[in-house]
């Protein structure tokens, strides 16, 4: 009898247990090259094997635009960069992290206040979504030239505006004619100052201004406050009125603080070239300052506080990563996001872009680089505020500096036409 296979038995190998499924994910960034994040990458890849991530870098000037278009086309990316003062206008493209992630519990030990405010949202349910996470949180800081302060004698940076008031008129240098050579500080004007429309928001917020009502409906930056203890010495003050004064003030030739004018060069130029002895800006600045001019003696100091204060008020302007509501990959996409902001790992992406920490428990780390630390100590103090669109109120921001300083308006009609025009671009983008 001849031997065959027994009908409906066929000979197999031994079984192969499947793994999970291949997961593509790709990132969208703005600012910073993949080098920055090709070794993180390369980690989470030994964790997870199956996961490939695909990190591309957009060009900022295009990058609302091609974030648009590809969520209108069914393309966009999994991870993305998102500004922190977007949430209004990202907020329904965004998948917000699910409960059971560990970031979500421990969100509030790890993060500052500014992240809870800025990334967060109460659903329905009463349950805090989180629709981004920060790596880092940049707020403004006092730069100023090293050798100028030696020069004078001079061992410390200012601390309190008053004191800012008198170091400008100390370095500020005019020629015969008038014009200033040397300036003490670049402030004062719009289209020439980098990040005017931040530095006029700071000033605003320390002065005490409501930015918007408390329905965040309507910006009333323009608006009175009360102050002193109430009763018959409390009176009515108008913060944003004077803290518009004050930034003026230093482009102002009749007044003392005069140290700019519309005619300087951009600020960062002028500080690279040594034409302004101080100026106030953001920590990745440092790099641009010392790619143009490396044997710039350039040292970073605290932002400048009211003399009076009962607490520091600090500005930040930074960027979290959120995932798409369209990710086909949603769960993978938020795990590598909490993957990055563990403080192992975020701290090797803080050394490789040379950025202030977003990790209340790593500022104590950060201690060690003196370029770094003070930017670092301030995210417990950091504010913003909610504009809406950011694009839209710096733009509005700027024309009312520039139309009080060219008198074209009193300051008070610069200031309660920039409230109203920012009303309208909050109240389109209402959430």
């Amino acid at each position: 009898m001849t031997q065959g296979v027994v009908p409906g038995l066929r000979k197999t190998g031994p079984v192969t247990p499947k793994g999970p499924p291949p997961i593509s994910l790709t990132i969208w960034n703005v600012f910073e090259d993949e080098d920055v994040y090709s070794e993180l990458i390369f980690e989470y890849k030994k964790l997870n094997p199956n996961v490939t991530v695909d990190y591309v870098k957009v060009d900022y000037l295009e990058y609302r635009v091609k974030l648009l278009n590809a969520f209108a086309s069914g393309t966009a990316p999994d991870i993305f960069a998102m500004h922190n003062t977007w949430l209004p206008l990202e907020k329904d493209r965004i998948s917000p992290a699910r409960q059971t992630l560990p970031i979500v519990s421990q969100f509030d030990q790890v993060f500052p206040r500014i992240v809870r405010e800025d990334f967060t949202r109460v659903n329905e349910n009463g349950e805090r979504n989180i629709y981004a996470l920060p790596l880092s949180i940049e707020t403004l800081g006092l730069f100023y030239n090293k050798d100028y302060f030696e020069t004078a004698n001079i061992a410390s940076a200012p601390k309190t505006w008053e004191e800012l008031i008198d170091y400008a008129k100390l370095f500020t240098q005019l020629d015969d004619a008038g014009k200033i050579k040397i300036s003490g500080i670049a402030l004062g004007t719009a289209g020439n100052i980098n990040r005017a429309a931040d530095i006029i928001s700071l000033l605003m917020l320390q002065a005490g201004a409501h930015m918007n009502n408390e329905l965040l409906s309507e910006a009333t930056f323009d608006d009175q406050v009360w102050i002193g203890e109430e009763g018959p010495q409390q009176k009515r003050f108008s913060p944003g009125k004077e803290a518009l004064q004050f930034y003026l003030a230093f482009s102002d030739p009749a007044s003392n603080a005069y140290s700019w004018n519309a005619d300087m060069p951009y600020s960062i130029d002028a500080f690279v070239q040594g034409k302004t002895t101080m100026m106030i800006n953001y920590p990745h600045h440092i790099s641009t300052i010392m790619s143009k001019a490396p044997h710039l003696n350039v040292e970073v100091a605290p932002m400048p506080q009211l003399q009076d204060r009962k607490e520091n008020t600090n500005y930040a302007s930074y960027w979290g990563f959120a995932v798409s509501k369209s990710s086909q990959n949603k769960d993978a996409a938020w795990d590598f996001v909490n993957f990055l902001v563990q403080p192992e790992n975020e701290k090797k992406y803080l050394e490789k872009a040379k950025a202030p920490t977003s990790r209340l428990d790593l500022i104590l780390w950060q201690q060690q680089d003196p370029m770094l630390k003070h930017f670092a100590n301030q995210i417990v103090e950091a504010k913003s505020w909610y504009q809406g669109d950011s694009t839209a109120v710096e733009t509005i921001l700027e024309d009312m500096i520039s139309g009080a300083s060219t008198k074209a308006k009193t300051i008070e009609e610069a200031l309660e036409d920039a409230a109203a025009r920012v009303t309208v671009v909050i109240q389109k983008v209402r959430e």
